[in-house]
This record gives C-alpha cells, structure tokens and sequence, in this order.
C-alpha cells in the first residue's frame, strides 16, 4: 500500500516535470518568435547598420516590454555587446552568457543560465542586411512569478537553485516557506540521484524532484505535498493492525487452550529425547493415547536399542580384535580407575625379532602366534589383574605386586608353540615398573606408561632380556625428546655453531687444512655433545637437516677465507645415512656454484663402518664426489670393521688414525707398532697420513719418526669458532716454528 501511494505520488511528480518542460519550450518559442519579428524590423536593421545607438536602445526597450522580456540585447557579429536594456550590467558579467547563448543560436534554442543571482532563459538570432551585421537576443527569468504560474497549473511547488558539487546550494527563488526549504535543501545535494527517483523530506512532508536545467549549475526542485498520501496509508495501517491485534489475540488464546492437552506431553516426550541425546539417566515416559502414545512407545524403544548399540561400541572400541584381550585404550582407562586407590607393578612383554617370524612364516602364522600368546597369557599363574595388548608385539600386564620370581611369567609363554607343522620358540623381553598412588591424573597414567616402555626398551638391549625402569630415566628420555623436537628448530634459526680446528703439515710446517666441528648450546640443556644429538638426528631422519646446514655453513666459510688464506681446505665429517644418500652429490654441487668456489676447498670424511653397511651404494656416491673435485678421507681409521678388499675400491685421499692410538704413543708401544703398521699399509695404498689426538712434543716427535704427514690434535689447537682460528692462522704463519723447533733440534 505504501508502495503504491509512493507509485502514485511519482507519477503526479512525472506528470508536473513534463507541464514544467512544455511551458519552458513555450516561453522559448514566445521569445523565439518575439526576437524573430525584432531582427527582421527594416528600421532596427538601418539603425543597426547605421550605428544609431538611441535608436537601438529605444527599440530593444520597446520590443522587451511587448512581452514583458526582462533582458534585451544586441550583439556584434564578434559577439561583442552592442546595447542592453539593462544598462546597470557590464559587459563582463553578460559576456559568458552571451557567448553560450550565442552558441544555443546555432542550434536554434534557448539557453539558460545564471546571472546577477537569477536564471535567464535567452534567445538569440542573427540581424542579416543580407550578411549577419550583429545578433538581436531576449530573454526571460526564472523568477517567483513563474514559480505561482507553474504551482497554479500543476498543484506543486517550484524552487530555482545554482549548485556546484562540493559547494554550498544557492537558492534562486522557490514557492516553499524557509521552515520547509531548510528541511529540503540539505537532502538535495545528490541532484542527479533525484531526476528519476524522487526523494522525501525528513519530516515526510514533501516529494522532490530535480530537473537539470540546460546549464549545468542551474538546477529546478519540484515539490509534491505528500500529506494526501500519508494519511490514507496511516489510516488503512491503523486498520489493519486493529486486526492483526484481534487475530493475535484470538491465536493465543487457542494456543493456550491446545498447549494444556496437547503440547503439555510433547514437551515431556521433547525433554525425555534431549536427555537420551545427551546420554543422561532419563524417566519412564507416562502411558498416553493416540499419536502421543505412539511416539512415546518408539522413544522407549529407542532408548533401549542406543544403549545396546552403546554397550557393544565400547567393547569393540576397547578390545584388541585379533587376540581379544583388551587394547590401549582401555588398559588407560582401567589403570585410571585402578590406580587412584591401589599401588602396583606394570609388566611389558616384548618377542624379540618378531619381524622375522612374519616374514619367514607369513603374516598369517604371525597372528595366530599371538593369539596363542594371549591365551596363555589369561592362563597366567600367578594371573594378572589385568592384560592387553598395547602394540604390535606388545602386551601389558598389571600385577599388585612383582611375581617373586619373573621366569614365571616369561617361562610358560616362551615355551615352544606348534604352528604349520613347526615348532616355534618364543624370546621375550621384559621391562616393569612399579607406581604408587594417587595416579587419577591422564598425565600421570600416560607417564606410567611411558616408563615402563622405556624400561622395556632397556630390556631389549640386555642379554638376559629383564630390566627395570631406573631413576632418572625418564628425564633422559625427555631429554632425548626435547633434542629431537629443537634440533630442527635451532637449524632453521641458525643457532647452531662451527669450531675449527686445525690440520698441520709436518713435512712443510704449515696449516693448509681444518676440520669443521658442529657444536649446540642448548638454551635450556646448555651444552649439548655432537655425538649425542647427531646419533638421535640419525635415528628420527633429521639427519640430512643436519649435513645440509653444515655443508651450508662450512662451503659459505671457505669462500670468505679464500681471498685471506689461499688454499685452505675444510674438512666435514659424514654421517653413514649420508653416504647412501644418492642427492648428496648434487647437493654439493649446488652449494659449491652458489658460494662460487672451487671443489677444492672442501674436504668429507667418512668411517670405515659407515663404508661396510652398504658397500656398493657408498663406493659409488664417493666416486661421484671425488669426481667433483672434493677430497675423501677415511676417519677413525682402525677401530671399525673394515674390509681391505673395499678399501683398496675407495676413492680416498686421506687416511685419519684414531686418536685412541696417538695420545699415548710416546709412552704406549703396542700403539706405535699399530701406527706404524698402519701407516705402512695406508702409504702402501697412496693415502696421506694423518694423526689426530697429539697432545704434547712428545707425541709429535714419535709422529715424525713413523712417516705422518699431517697432525691434529690440542698440542697445536683446540677447536675454535671461525674469527679465533683465523686470528691463530695468522699467528701460526709467524710462530708455527715454535712448534717444532725440539724436533727439529
């Protein structure tokens, strides 16, 4: 409805806007008709031609007042102004609109435009005699009198603005009070948004429309009382929320009537649903009749199939489907209840190399192993409170106390088992813990569990296949933990260092060489061995992280030190994963073109044991990358299990003697006769010599004397970080003498 009387009122606005243009086009022709019969005056054209400026002026003024034109004037061809009937404007300010309606002239129409704070509507024709001897124009304002004139036909009221975006509105005239031009005004100012789409005021009381004038400062605001419109919509809306009201008033009074005998055990049977839903205890529902008492007797059907279908879930969710007794899950929860009022012991029982059963007797034989493992197991005697099995080959037993003696549990279950015509022998290894209580806490619970894993992971190390857990442990296995979880933090932070220390020539008295050394101040474990957070990156694969950052760290250091110390060559030790790692080559290659160095500048040493766990992969990445141009060297050489007949393939340049033979070789014979033995067989092979451990002159002395060729050890230097092993180079090629000069001697 409201829509409708908007729809109206717009119409009425449409229908005044084309009155308001057809009375504009009228006075257009009114004044096009009026200048006309002035230009073609045989009198005003010989007084145009003759200059006579009274008689000009008295003819404009004539003519003008005919037709009641407010402005009269006379142009010369050049559009220069000639005569006016008003006298009181210069030629300045009539010159921009004369220049514009002398361009509409062309066009044959009116222009409009401001001036002297009013809109003139002019026209403009030519004086011919026969050619153009000046231009003859007149013209009317849009004034208050054509503001009534267009309210007497169209009902509505007129208002005349000049308005620039950005600016203030400037009021020409208008039919509206002030009170209600100050309500307009300010809503007018998106003009062009009102041409098609009218606009109320605030109070509702007017619709406005806008129509562009021809020029493009000169805008007309056409005002429709809205006060007809409002009130019939006002009233046909009061009527009609009168019945609203009485409806709503008559539904609510059924509602009520319904709800008491019908809604009342609806709410029941909802609130019973909800409970069921949310797992809570829930009534017995009242017997009812009809469609009531049918829902009711599903809902009571439904509550007793959930909680079968909830009993059975449970129990699949907390038995171990192949052996039948329980899993992880519920041995957590049991120990949990068991544990907040009663001590006890847990045994973890593992079959040693499991793995080998299943693959030389099939997945098949390897479960039915277990389940007769895990009958035995309910066999037990002493039987246990509880068992599961927790793990592939692992089952969890829970004592009150530890059996006096543990053959009698492991005894019965290792017995030999009859499987595909086979006898099966089991070896188990056994870790146990035991707890106190209170143990209510998960945390608690996942930490007895953890304990006795680690205890069985000591189990399985030991000949005797038994071990408890010990204290301190457990903080060792979070240490672990906490190195795996960091380390590849700290790579990516950079917050990892290298320490070199330095290779001597005792042939030439010199240092040409070092070996990069990675070390990790922890910021919460402090110090932290290479050997020990090396061993765990190998075993949890961040291994590669590892040798990627050193390779990075070392090759970038070369570079740096190439134009300082010439010839210098890097040594980085290689873990065995390393070399079976066939992208390693590549690898280097990559950092060596990125730092823009020579292959020569870096130098991997490898042990003979890392060698033997893959002979045939690792020879051929170390010809790779001796075919890069990088030196190898074999390190700790002596103390692994080496093959001669693999290391006669290897491409290696360097052999290093485990420094467990050198510390003590000035007083040690049985570790001269090994040095000297190996360094005839590796000179024997063309490798290069080198000792690693030399601690005193000594020492040195006693190298010498068996053919090494380079020396490593704290007699010379300890390992430094980069800046203080380039200071000790630099001392070193000045004092290297002081070093030697006994021996030499």
């Amino acid at each position: 409805m409201k829509k409708d009387s908007q729809q109206q009122a717009r119409q009425v606005l449409t229908v005044a806007a084309n009155v308001f243009e057809q009375l504009l086009n009228e006075r257009s022709q009114q004044l096009g008709q009026s200048v006309q019969v002035l230009a073609a005056d045989f009198g005003f054209r010989q007084a145009v031609a003759t200059s006579e400026s009274a008689t000009i002026q008295s003819v404009l003024e004539n003519h003008g007042s005919r037709i009641e034109a407010q402005l009269v004037v006379l142009l010369d061809p050049q559009g220069n102004l000639l005569a006016s009937s008003r006298r009181e404007l210069s030629e300045d300010q009539l010159s921009p609109l004369l220049q514009a309606a002398q361009q509409a002239a062309f066009s044959r129409h009116s222009a409009i435009f401001p001036l002297d704070g009013q809109a003139y509507q002019l026209v403009l024709v030519p004086v011919r005699a026969p050619n153009i001897i000046a231009w003859v124009g007149m013209g009317f304002v849009l004034d208050e009198t054509l503001a009534l004139q267009l309210k007497a036909i169209t009902g509505l009221d007129i208002s005349f603005i000049q308005y620039q975006t950005g600016q203030e509105i400037h009021l020409l005239t208008s039919t509206l009070s002030n009170q209600s031009l100050s309500d307009l005004l300010p809503e007018t100012i998106a003009l062009t948004e009102l041409t098609n789409d009218p606009s109320a005021s605030q109070d509702q009381r007017y619709l406005t429309l806008s129509r562009p004038l021809e020029h493009a400062d000169l805008w007309a605001l056409l005002h429709l009382p809205n006060s007809r419109w409002l009130q019939n919509y006002q009233s046909m809306r009061s009527q009609l929320v009168g019945i609203f009201g009485v409806a709503l008033t008559v539904s609510l009074l059924a509602a009520f009537w319904l709800g008491r005998s019908i809604t009342e055990p609806l709410q029941k049977l909802s609130k019973f649903a909800r409970q069921l839903g949310e797992g809570e205890a829930t009534p017995a529902l009242p017997k009812a009749r009809g469609e009531v008492g049918v829902l009711s007797k599903t809902l009571n059907q439904m509550q007793q199939r959930l909680a079968e279908r909830e009993r059975l879930l449970i129990e699949q969710a907390e038995q171990d489907p192949l052996t039948g007794l329980a899993n992880r899950s519920a041995a957590e929860r049991w120990l949990k209840n068991y544990g907040r009022q009663q001590a006890g012991v847990l045994l973890l029982l593992n079959i040693r190399n499991f793995r080998h059963i299943n693959d030389a007797f099939g997945l098949d034989t390897g479960d039915q192993l277990l389940q007769l493992l895990a009958e035995r197991i309910r066999q037990l005697a002493p039987a246990p409170l509880f068992s599961a099995r927790v793990g592939g080959d692992e089952f969890l037993l829970i004592y009150a106390e530890l059996p006096t003696e543990l053959t009698a549990v492991t005894a019965p279950l290792q017995a030999a088992y009859q499987l595909q015509h086979s006898s099966i022998s089991l070896q188990l290894t056994l870790g146990y813990y035991r707890f106190a209580v209170p143990i209510a806490e998960p945390l608690v619970v996942s930490t007895l569990l953890r304990r006795v894993d680690i205890a069985s992971a000591a189990a399985k190390q030991l000949s005797e296949g038994v071990a408890g857990y010990q204290a301190g442990q457990d903080e060792r296995h979070l240490r672990e933990l906490t190195i795996i979880q960091d380390l590849p933090v700290a790579l990516a932070a950079n917050t990892l260092s290298i320490c070199y220390q330095p290779k001597v020539s005792l042939q030439h008295q010199n240092c040409l060489a070092a070996e990069a050394l990675i070390r990790w101040q922890h910021p919460s474990l402090g110090f932290i061995p290479p050997d020990e957070f090396i061993r765990l990156a190998e075993h949890s694969g961040h291994i590669q992280l590892v040798t990627d950052w050193m390779l990075s760290q070392v090759i970038t250091q070369a570079a740096l030190w190439q134009s300082s110390h010439p010839g210098l060559k890097l040594a980085v030790n290689l873990s065995p994963l390393d070399l079976i790692d066939e992208q390693l080559p590549t690898r280097i290659q990559q950092l060596l073109n990125q730092a823009r160095v020579s292959a020569k500048v870096l130098a991997l040493e490898v042990t003979e044991g890392a060698v033997m766990q893959d002979p045939e992969r690792v020879i051929r990445n170390l010809h790779q990358l001796a075919a890069l141009g990088v030196e190898l060297a074999i390190d700790d050489f002596g103390t692994g299990h080496s093959s001669l007949a693999y290391l006669k393939l290897l491409p290696v340049h360097e052999v290093k003697i485990d420094r467990a033979f050198i510390k003590d070789i000035e007083h040690n014979s049985d570790d001269e006769l090994i040095v000297e033995a190996a360094s005839r067989l590796a000179k024997g092979l063309g490798f290069q010599i080198t000792a690693e451990g030399l601690e005193n002159r000594a020492g040195l002395t006693k190298l010498l004397a068996l053919g090494c060729d380079t020396v490593q050890g704290y007699y010379f230097a300890k390992p430094m970080p980069a800046t203080d092993f380039d200071h000790w180079l630099q001392q070193f090629q000045q004092t290297g003498a002081d070093y030697f000069s006994e021996v030499n001697a």
